[in-house]
């Protein structure tokens, strides 16, 4: 299942977290990272990642609560979501 990752952290930390992230310090073990993005003005990074296990998500996301907040959000590929709302709207009538 995709994910995305909003996480927020503190100018003050700014550092910390390059420095982590340089270091490969954010790879875990069954979660596939489909992309990154970095919010240069914001303090905050935007990753979407595929995994198929919540321990591996709760883990990936664990490794980073001592810098930030991050806050996940299912998604679904734009056509594969619109199936599946008009098979829900179909039987929700």
């Amino acid at each position: 299942m995709l994910f995305l990752a909003i996480f927020s952290y503190a100018p003050e930390d700014r550092n910390l977290v390059i420095e982590r992230r340089m270091k490969g310090m954010d790879k875990s073990v069954g979660v596939t990272i489909k992309g990154e993005w970095f919010d240069v003005s914001g303090h905050r990074v935007f990753r979407l990642f595929e995994t198929d296990d919540d321990v591996h998500l709760a883990s990936s996301i664990y490794n980073w609560t001592d810098l930030g907040v991050a806050e996940i959000i299912p998604v679904m590929e734009g056509d594969k979501a619109m199936k599946f709302l008009q098979r829900t709207a179909k039987k929700t009538q």
